[in-house]
């Protein structure tokens, strides 16, 4: 019997059965109609194996250029005919997920058959009877029969090449990084860590109300029974797919690693004093940090390894500086080294490096160097590296790039960019097959709160956001008459001075310039403001100033230079003394200066690494040293340097220091690890009363107006989520 061809092509999907040829669309073998356009849309989706296809995609092949409709409404029309024709939900899809101001994805596994062959390459041509010849007709002149027949299957043969071939060459053109947004956390419940499980279906996360297991597919999202006020942020998967490794914080620069069950039961400890856990390819061992940094889990002191159960643990690195750390670390594909940021803070200079460390050797390089890289570190199968930058222009932005290396360590090509956008990314993680990473994207924006005072000081009537943007604003100071709060800006891509009235939506720009402005302070008389001015590629060595203008704005005058100025603070008449500290390695030197006459010849005082404050009156600085477990307020005369220790009990975690307007009680904000935090007025009889607590763990500090009726207070938010990207 002779033979003709054909380019059919069906694609299986749940219950459906499409033949693209022919448009006839099945489901569990009873026809469903499907209009024109609903089934183009239907092509492109599942031609696009998974991928996105935009918006413009799906306008270019439903209209001619020369077309003149209303391409918006006529997409959302044809894409909402082919979800109803397949009984599909916008808000539960089970076929077509949609994606914000981009376009489409189809997310359910397709099986091509019969014509369809492999993707994504050129599909094979299966000979089939021809329906179009009458038995007839076939056999009355057999030569030409032949002929023709050879002319018409060479001719489907080409025809459905060239189809194939276009196909696949849409496919390939077609790939691209596709990002997908895993979580939609509010900015008062982000996300604090997650882990995506061996097989890559399921998420696990943390956020302040507990562990999550989300099924990545459906969306479906479940809690992980936890014994009560056990907080634990997710590290990692075990290989069996059914317990998780996590940090727990007890207190304040206290961390622990933990095995828990996804099904319940007791949490098993690990170890102690660790935390940002990995498990190693084979499931044999975890390298973790340990050490004393403010923010455990991100950062420790030291690398260490040990086996699965707990045992044998191994030292692997540490720390080389008080002001380094060293941050989580990732596995080799073959479970021989780890790698892991090493980061150093001279003044308002980070140095940064990716080490990778041969651990049963303790033997480490250095990768690469630079002061963008964030905490986070992935190594995948394939044996590429991937690694996050935050961007020099905006903080608040950020990029990831892969790097491939050899067995060794070494790189074998130029690092690669994946994506970027808007947010810090501080995790990244992957499936064992490397084909599903998911990263940790938000922002830390600090933003200025005003807080209004009970009368004496000790509890906070009610709050409200002063700054109504989504930049960095810190405050340091008030004007004289309490009426508007001074702090500094990156609103306009560098840090600026800026003023703001507290019945007032607009801020007031004061001083701009070239370099990183910043702590605008009034002098003690109230007619200028101080600020700092630092060159934005400063280093430890670099000088910089501490510049005066006119309190309602004007021609700046310098007042001092010196290398390294962090802080600068003055008292309130009949005081007229005004301090600033240095920076120089692990010294910090706070001197006097005259805003007139510049820096006093007077020896300076020598300070821990801490945050101070200045009373009001001059006499006495309270400083906060940072170290884990801080519970205690140094008090420290500014005349003889003598010291008395203000310990804050019950509350070990202190970090920024202030004063009240009466100078009669410190204000100092309080931080457990990743968990919440709270504002203290603190007696100088060590008696605290909270005037704010927050499930927010970045509650900086606060600022008292010059009457004591108002808190200017700096607070970070932001929402972090969980974000997947494919075909990176």
């Amino acid at each position: 019997m002779a033979t003709s061809h054909s380019c059919s092509v069906r694609a299986r999907f749940g219950q459906y059965e499409v033949d693209l040829s022919s448009g006839d669309l099945r489901r569990s073998g009873v026809p469903v109609r499907i209009q024109e356009q609903p089934l183009q849309v239907l092509r492109l989706l599942l031609e696009a194996g998974g991928r996105a296809v935009t918006r413009e995609q799906i306008q270019g092949v439903l209209w001619p250029e020369d077309t003149f409709v209303d391409f918006e409404h006529g997409v959302n029309t044809a894409v909402k005919k082919l979800r109803q024709t397949l009984a599909d939900s916008v808000e539960h899809p089970q076929f077509i997920e949609t994606l914000p101001k981009f376009g489409y994805r189809f997310i359910l596994p397709v099986e091509w058959v019969g014509d369809a062959g492999d993707r994504p390459g050129p599909r094979s041509v299966v000979a089939i009877a021809s329906p179009g010849l009458a038995p007839e007709s076939q056999s009355a002149t057999p030569g030409l029969n032949w002929k023709l027949t050879s002319l018409v299957a060479v001719a489907a043969a080409v025809v459905c090449g060239v189809v194939a071939w276009a196909l696949w060459r849409h496919q390939a053109q077609g790939v691209e990084v596709i990002e997908r947004q895993l979580t939609a956390n509010s900015l008062e419940n982000s996300v604090r860590s997650m882990a995506i499980s061996p097989e890559g279906k399921h998420l696990a996360y943390a956020d302040n109300t507990g562990v999550f297991l989300k099924v990545i597919l459906t969306g479906e999202v479940n809690r992980v029974p936890l014994p009560p006020n056990f907080a634990a942020d997710v590290d990692d998967w075990f290989a069996d797919g059914s317990h998780l490794l996590v940090s727990r914080t007890e207190a304040p620069g206290k961390a622990s690693l933990w095995s828990i069950s996804l099904f319940g039961g007791a949490p098993r400890q690990l170890a102690d004093d660790a935390s940002g856990g990995s498990l190693s390819p084979d499931g044999t061992h975890i390298a973790f940090v340990r050490g004393d940094v403010p923010y455990f889990g991100l950062w420790g002191r030291e690398e260490w390894v040990m086996r699965a159960d707990g045992t044998d643990l191994v030292k692997v690195a540490a720390a080389r500086t008080d002001d380094s750390q060293v941050g989580a670390p990732t596995w080799s594909p073959d479970g021989k080294r780890i790698a892991y940021i090493r980061s150093t803070w001279a003044y308002n200079a980070r140095t940064s490096a990716v080490e990778i460390n041969e651990w049963q050797k303790a033997s480490a390089v250095t990768l690469f160097s630079d002061s963008r890289l964030s905490s986070a570190l992935h190594w995948l199968p394939d044996g590429r590296l991937i690694y996050a930058y935050g961007s020099s222009q905006h903080q608040q932005e950020s990029s990831l790039w892969a790097v491939p290396l050899q067995p060794s360590g070494a790189t074998s090509a130029p690092p690669r960019h994946i994506t970027e956008g808007h947010g810090w990314i501080s995790r990244i993680a992957g499936s064992n097959d490397g084909k599903v990473v998911i990263f940790l994207r938000g922002n830390w924006l600090p933003s200025v709160y005003l807080g209004k005072l009970a009368k004496g000081g000790t509890q906070l009537l009610a709050t409200r956001r002063l700054t109504l943007d989504e930049n960095e604003n810190i405050p340091s100071s008030w004007t004289p008459d309490s009426k508007a709060v001074l702090f500094n800006s990156d609103r306009n891509g560098t840090r600026e001075i800026f003023k703001q009235d507290i019945n007032e939506p607009l801020a007031q720009r004061l001083v701009t310039g070239a370099d990183h402005l910043s702590q605008p302070i009034v002098t003690p008389d109230g007619s200028e403001i101080l600020y700092i001015s630092t060159p934005k590629s400063a280093s430890a060595e670099t000088p910089s100033a501490i510049y005066a203008i006119p309190i309602g704005g004007g021609t700046p005058r310098l007042v001092l230079t010196d290398v390294g100025i962090t802080i600068v603070q003055c008292a309130r008449l009949p005081s007229t003394l005004c301090l600033y500290t240095v920076v120089k390695g692990a010294t910090w030197a706070t001197f006097r200066f005259d805003v007139r006459n510049g820096k006093s010849p007077a020896p300076p005082q020598i300070d821990p690494n801490c945050n101070w404050s200045l009373s009001p009156d001059g006499s006495e600085r309270a400083i906060v040293e940072y170290r884990p477990n801080q519970g205690t307020i140094q008090l420290r005369s500014t005349a003889t340097g003598k010291t008395r220790d203000l310990v804050v009990k019950g509350w070990n975690g202190l970090m920024g220091a202030g004063w009240s307007a009466d100078g009669k009680s410190v204000l100092v904000s309080w931080h457990r690890s990743t968990q919440e935090s709270a504002f203290l007025n603190v007696s100088l009889d060590g008696k605290a009363s909270v005037l704010l607590r927050s499930s927010n763990p970045e509650i900086w500090g606060a600022v008292a107006s010059p009457d004591g009726q108002w808190l200017a207070i700096a607070e970070a938010g932001g929402a972090k989520n969980v974000w997947q990207i494919e075909h990176f």
